[in-house]
């Protein structure tokens, strides 16, 4: 099986630690969203990697889509849980999988906690 995981450029934990997870069988094949990494100093900076994340993720999933993965995992969950909760989270994974041409499924974090 693979896997099109997609999580923002300045992320450095998201590849080891599912690549350190993956059963056998089973390729982490990682994509990136584009963002600057500004200093963490106010309200603001948090906003803008969010507002970075969400320009560059359709950029991701179409890079994603050209090694044909099994299924996508978004690999950050301030995408999957920032303003505007589970209706939110809901509207992201309509957009990827429409995105990714309607045939494929898309796992985040608001999906993966019970």
């Amino acid at each position: 099986m693979k896997f099109g995981v997609i999580t923002p450029s300045a992320n450095t934990v998201v590849q080891p630690e599912y690549d350190a997870m993956r059963p056998a069988g089973v390729t982490n094949h990682i994509f990136r969203m584009a963002v600057k990494n500004p200093p963490w100093s106010k309200d603001t900076d948090f906003v803008e990697i969010v507002r970075q994340m969400n320009v560059g993720l359709d950029d991701a999933v179409d890079q994603a889509m050209t090694c044909v993965p099994d299924h996508l995992v978004l690999g950050v969950s301030i995408e999957s849980i920032w303003d505007g909760g589970v209706a939110a989270s809901e509207r992201l994974n309509e957009r990827v999988e429409q995105r990714a041409g309607g045939s494929i499924k898309l796992t985040q974090a608001a999906k993966a906690l019970p």
